[in-house]
């Protein structure tokens, strides 16, 4: 990452915090609740599904620094791996289903783009940092064998993969972790993408965030269909 790390990282176990872009980040949600946060059930803590760092604690913002960012997270589930598709292509061929690697035109329409700012002060863990990583290691080593960690270090393999109730256990550690009089000290959760490594930001509950702007999401726009040919889709 190129930004600057808080100048009160050392107060917070030696993990990297740092600030969010100062343009902002942008904001891909439903039309109809575009700032809806996303909280687990109690149940799902431990599911291996799920966006990875929200919690039942707590509710957790998905942003990106980029829009295209937005759309490699959102479209990443129409993706069908071409052995796949010959597999279920004859049975796609009925007149109720969108074929593989298809997307209709109104899933667009049904989403829309923000442009947030969270407060200045807000800080955010960097997990794809080593120091962080390191530190995380340390803090959480008793839990890692329950977490499915099966030694005693935590890399980019553990934060970009599966490990669901791993990054799950961060995140509600990160939303715990307060100043001596009481307010957060993190304020999210800043990491890359498996999809691209682009930027993303998992904004807390617990910081503010200002709408700078809004967009309709178009079928022609430029992010959007660079991530539509990266992945193979085709907007019908």
């Amino acid at each position: 990452m190129t930004t600057d790390p808080a100048a009160d990282v050392a107060d917070v176990r030696d993990v990297r915090l740092v600030p969010a872009p100062a343009g902002g980040v942008w904001r891909l949600g439903k039309t109809s609740d575009p700032l809806g946060y996303d909280v687990l059930a109690a149940p799902d803590e431990d599911s291996t599904a799920g966006n990875a760092w929200s919690a039942s604690t707590h509710g957790t913002l998905y942003c990106a620094s980029r829009q295209d960012g937005c759309f490699a997270e959102a479209l990443a589930p129409f993706r069908v791996h071409p052995d796949v598709r010959e597999l279920v292509d004859l049975d796609w061929h009925e007149p109720y289903f969108v074929a593989p690697g298809k997307m209709v035109r109104d899933w667009s329409a049904k989403h829309t783009l923000l442009r947030l700012e969270p407060a200045k002060d807000s800080r955010f863990l960097d997990v794809d940092d080593d120091t962080t990583l390191k530190a995380l290691a340390t803090l959480l080593e008793p839990l890692l064998p329950a977490l499915g960690v099966t030694r005693s270090e935590l890399t980019r393999h553990h934060t970009l993969g599966s490990h669901r109730r791993l990054t799950r256990a961060i995140a509600r550690w990160a939303h715990t972790q307060t100043t001596p009089d009481g307010a957060p000290r993190i304020h999210g959760i800043a990491y890359k993408s498996r999809f691209g490594m682009r930027q993303c930001w998992a904004l807390f509950d617990n910081t503010t965030v200002t709408r700078l702007e809004s967009t309709y999401v178009f079928p022609e726009s430029e992010p959007l269909r660079t991530v539509a040919h990266e992945y193979g889709l085709q907007m019908l």
